[in-house]
């Protein structure tokens, strides 16, 4: 990485691939997610990270990646070793993502949410060698003379010491744009977080996409102007998340962060003090920010853009944004996408979304999408294929939504109406509640195991705040004294803390079934009792 260097130029050629799966592709383009760090040096003096008092230069991060390479290194980390990054958000989680792909390791991004089993759970599915933890989730890591975990302080010590030895490690020679380069854990449906492998292909496809479509590729963007501020609400670990960070890098952008969990007093306080430009949130966020007593009198006039997605935007909300944030009417925007496909598949904004609120966008350049078995009313379900998706589950466990010809069968119901995708449904059996996608089978299966339970269906309800809560109808054993409290309690060992139901209805009768055998939520949810 040098000041110096000629800059890369990002095609917007678009030609089909050869090989297993036919995806459309830009080119040139980049083929490692570290070439990423040559696109953003030109910012080394900008302002890159901010955390309450601390503020990181691109420079002080691409020195620091270096000096945590380095301890890495000495701990072990190999080119294809996993390195499980299991902390809040925060520079050192950002600077330990670049040191562990500087390295040639797939950076594996922990769910911060996960209880004692999950962890346990996915330290087995990927074998990390390496595991960065803050002293409350390290204790969670099962013990392995394989694993080593490294404390969030060690990383900060190392971070704030700039005397420390580095090194300047490259990409190991022979990596492919197809090799793996960061795993995200997703619910799925039908159990525990599966391990999706995202290629370097995965995830600057479709950077180089969302730079396309918004016109800001690296060579597009006019140094002269000010940077944009953004404030990262949302965790790291997510798809979003990520987008978010390597779309501030290229951008030369500053990326704001919270200061523990969600607080919506200090999102409107960090707006004023930081005069963020850019705010990303699932809908729960932005609701619970438009209701919080203070925001009457805020100066939130440098907002000028406002991005939602990880669940569906009513109307509703978008409307009570443009009147909270006067100067974000061009500038709010929806995106639609999924962790198999490497995020965002669809997008709209300005005034598209405004004369179409209920659109999740058109589908992007070179995403090919469609609707597979259209009802009268042209609704079936959303089928993909775009070069950021996925290479597969890690492990090798069958990725069944993707088909023969590489098309993702998304499980989301939707239409297509003069070139733009509308959501009307999920035909999957998921949760979205506050944008964290849950599993009910997964939350059944962990209720099953209780002696007093007979059956049990976990289904989503609508939840003003939360979008969906999770609800769960249990028919119990005859006889039996069990309470709610009793099998809350139960779950809590298990269950992260948004997968635990928040609604119960005990029954010992038996719960509705269809004739497959298959428990009928339909019905569950329309003769739900009013508590």
């Amino acid at each position: 990485m040098s000041d110096t260097a000629e800059q890369f130029e990002w095609g917007t050629a678009v030609e089909r691939r050869t090989g297993p799966v036919p995806f459309l592709s830009y080119s040139p383009r980049r083929h490692h997610v570290v070439e990423l760090l040559d696109d953003a040096a030109r910012w080394s003096s900008r302002t890159h990270l901010i955390q309450g008092d601390r503020r990181l230069s691109f420079a002080d991060v691409f020195s620091a990646a270096d000096r945590v390479a380095a301890r890495f290194h000495q701990a072990g980390l190999r080119p294809g070793d996993r390195l499980l990054l299991l902390a809040p958000n925060s520079p050192e989680w950002v600077i330990s993502l670049w040191a562990g792909l500087k390295l040639g390791a797939v950076v594996a991004l922990g769910n911060g949410w996960w209880s004692g089993p999950l962890v346990e759970h996915a330290v087995g599915l990927i074998a990390p060698r390496l595991v960065l933890a803050d002293e409350k989730r390290a204790a969670l890591v099962p013990t392995s003379d394989d694993c080593t975990v490294i404390g969030l302080d060690e990383v900060r010590d190392t971070v704030n010491d700039t005397s420390a030895d580095s090194v300047h490690p490259a990409a190991p020679d022979g990596t492919r744009e197809d090799d793996p380069a960061v795993i995200i854990f997703t619910a799925g449906t039908t159990g525990a977080p599966k391990p999706v492998v995202l290629a370097h292909r995965s995830v600057i496809a479709n950077l180089h996409n969302l730079l396309v479509m918004s016109r800001r590729l690296p060579q597009q963007v006019d140094g002269s102007r000010p940077p944009a501020v953004s404030l990262q609400s949302g965790p790291l670990f997510h798809i979003g998340g990520l987008q978010s960070l390597l779309l501030a890098l290229l951008g030369g952008n500053t990326l704001v962060f919270l200061e523990g969990r969600f607080d919506p007093e200090q999102v409107l306080d960090l707006v004023e003090r930081e005069r963020i430009t850019w705010w990303g949130a699932v809908p729960t966020m932005a609701s619970r920010v438009l209701e919080h007593p203070s925001i009457t009198g805020r100066d939130l006039t440098s907002v000028r853009s406002v991005s939602m997605g990880g669940a569906p935007v009513q109307p509703a909300l978008m409307a009570r944004l443009r009147e909270a944030f006067p100067n974000a009417g061009k500038g709010m925007s929806t995106i639609y996408g999924m962790t198999e496909t490497g995020g965002t598949v669809a997008a709209a904004s300005g005034a598209t979304m405004a004369d179409n609120p209920r659109t999740a966008g058109a589908p992007l350049p070179v995403v090919e999408l469609r609707i597979d078995s259209p009802n009268a009313e042209g609704d079936g379900e959303i089928v993909v294929r775009t070069p950021g998706q996925m290479v597969g589950y890690w492990g090798g466990a069958q990725a069944d939504l993707v088909d023969d010809e590489g098309w993702v069968h998304t499980g989301d119901q939707g239409r297509l109406v003069d070139g733009l995708l509308y959501i009307t449904g999920r035909i999957k059996d998921l949760i979205i509640r506050g944008g964290e996608n849950i599993a009910p089978a997964h939350v059944e299966a962990v209720l099953l195991k209780h002696p007093a339970v007979r059956n049990v269906a976990v289904l989503g309800l609508p939840d003003e705040d939360l979008g969906e809560r999770v609800a769960a109808a249990v028919q119990v054993l005859p006889g039996s004294e069990v309470s709610q409290s009793d099998l809350a309690e139960f779950v809590a060992a298990e269950l992260a803390s948004y997968e635990r139901p928040a609604q119960w209805w005990l029954r010992t009768e038996e719960l509705p079934m269809h004739d497959s055998g298959k428990t009928d939520k339909l019905t569950l949810r329309k003769t739900w009792p009013a508590f």
